[in-house]
């Protein structure tokens, strides 16, 4: 767990499996579908420069840290996005900040 003033971030490790554009306007929302192995789990991702970027990593590829809360619906809303194998297209692309 992180801890970020009184507030615990839930981290979650896992596979990058599928992205899904949830919205576009007026914010931004993508769904990414991540699995550690075990079982998969659901993050939600509310920023516009995130979603865009995660849109371009392929599927089944990058494993990912997440850190973040679980809101009502027990998906885990990002609030730290870290790409734990980057590779030659990561160095180009860029990692998200």
């Amino acid at each position: 767990m992180l801890c970020k003033g009184s507030d615990f971030l839930e981290e979650y490790r896992g596979l990058l499996e599928k992205t899904i554009l949830l919205q576009e306007k007026p914010i931004m929302m993508s769904l990414l579908i991540m699995s550690d192995g075990e079982e998969k789990t659901e993050v939600l991702i509310k920023d516009r420069y995130l979603s865009s970027y995660v849109f371009r990593l392929p599927a089944n590829k990058y494993m990912i840290h997440i850190a973040g809360r679980r809101n009502k619906r027990n998906q885990l809303v990002a609030k730290h996005f870290e790409i734990m194998n980057p590779d030659e297209y990561i160095k180009i692309i860029g990692a998200p900040e």
